[in-house]
């Protein structure tokens, strides 16, 4: 079977999800292709089973996502030809309104021909907001990666799932989509403390969406952001302000494979002993992971 993943990733989660679906997804063909790749995307008509990959933002896809959707070939209709697609998203909580992130995707991609199979959430490390312990990061490593293999065997085995969400449950999600229009409008906000600037341009070369540019010994932040920090997130001297949302910004990126394959970390982290903001995050999220991979012979360790 021939797959072919398209993401939008900017710290890098959700790439790191998508390596781990090429994983398990065993005895497949599969390509991942990332938005921001100079190369164009491979046409959808060349493989068996699209996926779509992204970080919620707002409990909504990025725009930028979703106009790659727009800018998709139609497929075949709803019947034997249609192109089948899955979902998998990532976020930094556990919280079930990011089960509505999708609808606009899914509308777009349906009304081409496309049908969607399945849909997964994964929680892994904040990239704003808190930063997580390295508790947090091998446990949400640990899941995701079972969790992973979970999906990609119900994939292989041509297990489809309903993904239309409640639309009376998933009401507010436009709301959010202020977001997208905050993001092009901060964009020029962004600053660089020049005095901490060291000029290795990773800013430059890392952003996802070419945004960023160095002329004259000055950095220029266009309208074009999507505000996935991979800028502030991966600066080594912690150089960039992010705007109105500075004080939510984390720099440092996590070095999560490492942290999940060190032993002396404990895990799991979300059992019991969850309490208050950490209990509300998490707690569901990971003991309906429990439940699935149980209900399927999967062992976390």
């Amino acid at each position: 079977m021939r797959i072919v993943i398209y993401i939008f990733s900017g710290t890098g989660n959700t790439a790191l999800v998508a390596g781990l679906y090429k994983k398990h997804l065993e005895g497949c063909d599969v390509t991942i292709w990332r938005i921001g790749n100079e190369s164009p995307p491979p046409s959808p008509e060349e493989f068996d089973l699209v996926g779509f990959g992204y970080p919620v933002h707002g409990f909504n896809a990025p725009k930028v996502m979703v106009d790659f959707c727009r800018a998709l070939p139609a497929a075949g209709g709803k019947n034997e030809k249609a192109k089948r697609c899955f979902i998998m998203k990532t976020s930094g909580e556990g919280l079930s309104f990011n089960n509505y992130s999708s609808q606009k995707m899914i509308r777009i991609l349906e009304r081409k021909g496309y049908y969607f199979a399945s849909e997964r959430h994964y929680v892994m490390p904040y990239n704003m907001i808190f930063r997580h312990s390295p508790e947090m990061v091998k446990s949400e490593y640990i899941y995701a990666d079972k969790m992973v293999r979970l999906h990609a065997r119900g994939l292989l085995s041509m297990k489809d799932e309903n993904v239309h969400t409640n639309p009376l449950m998933g009401w507010f999600v436009p709301l959010f989509r202020i977001e997208w229009l905050y993001a092009q409008a901060q964009g020029p906000f962004m600053r660089v403390d020049m005095e901490k600037c060291v000029k290795c341009m990773k800013c430059v070369k890392g952003c996802p969406l070419h945004n960023i540019n160095y002329n004259d010994g000055k950095f220029k932040f266009g309208t074009n952001c999507a505000l996935c920090v991979c800028c502030s997130f991966n600066c080594p001297r912690n150089a960039i302000s992010i705007g109105l949302l500075n004080g939510w910004k984390i720099n440092g990126s996590y070095d999560i494979e490492k942290t999940a394959s060190d032993s002396s970390i404990p895990f799991p982290y979300f059992g019991e002993n969850l309490r208050g903001f950490h209990r509300w995050l998490y707690y569901k999220y990971y003991r309906n992971c429990d439940r699935a991979l149980s209900d399927a012979g999967i062992t976390l360790v």
